[in-house]
């Protein structure tokens, strides 16, 4: 760790049991995150992506926190703006789950379905201190491209950072969609709901992590 900031460039500024705020800095970007739990209030989202920032909107209703998010870039390379937004949340969230874990337990793993209109996705988190990120979509889907304006593979580099920051597995189906803001719609309201059951109280696993093995560094 140098300079107070730990192997991914993140610097924790404050965390507790229901808050958690973070900076992460690189070449390329500065990013700002606060998670928060609590009564719902108003977001400040800037990714530099519209549509991204609606999902991650989405995330915060469905997982039931509180979520700013700034990314700050003179280069404006979205690709490395998503993941690197994915990065630096999946940490704020991940300090605040290990504080969570120490206080009272959290069930450590979640799964959900999530559908908008036609549209339906599946997903899965796991927090055990690996990172793997497992995206699947089916074959009857058309391959879409862009996404209000957003490469879909920029939506996909969101949650390979997100996996990242918070060392979690995180699995993805879309499943079924004919329209393309529907479908990665229905997939970040599956994953908000997944991470809301992660993330929920469980006495029984105070301590420790999904599996047996103690609470990671």
């Amino acid at each position: 760790m140098s300079g107070g900031r730990d192997d991914l460039g993140v610097k924790v500024l404050r965390v507790d049991a229901g808050y958690a705020e973070v900076l992460r800095r690189t070449r390329e970007t500065e990013i700002t995150c606060r998670v928060e739990a609590g009564p719902r209030r108003e977001w400040r989202i800037s990714t530099g992506m519209d549509f991204l920032d609606h999902m991650i909107e989405i995330l915060a209703f469905y997982s039931g926190l509180n979520i700013d998010l700034e990314v700050r870039s003179g280069r404006r390379l979205q690709h490395t703006m998503a993941e690197d937004a994915g990065i630096t949340l999946g940490r704020a969230i991940r300090v605040m789950a290990l504080k969570r874990i120490e206080e009272h337990g959290i069930m450590g793993f979640g799964f959900s379905q999530g559908i908008l209109d036609e549209a339906a996705s599946e997903a899965r988190v796991s927090f055990e201190g690996r990172a793997g990120c497992y995206i699947y979509k089916s074959p009857e889907i058309e391959r879409f491209g862009l996404v209000e304006g957003v490469e879909e593979s920029f939506l996909a580099a969101f949650f390979q950072g997100f996996s990242q920051g918070m060392g979690a597995t995180v699995q993805l189906e879309l499943k079924r969609g004919e329209d393309p803001h529907h479908l990665w719609e229905s997939a970040f309201r599956a994953f908000g709901n997944a991470l809301r059951m992660l993330l929920s109280r469980d006495e029984w696993r105070r301590g420790s992590i999904a599996g047996v093995k103690e609470t990671p560094d």
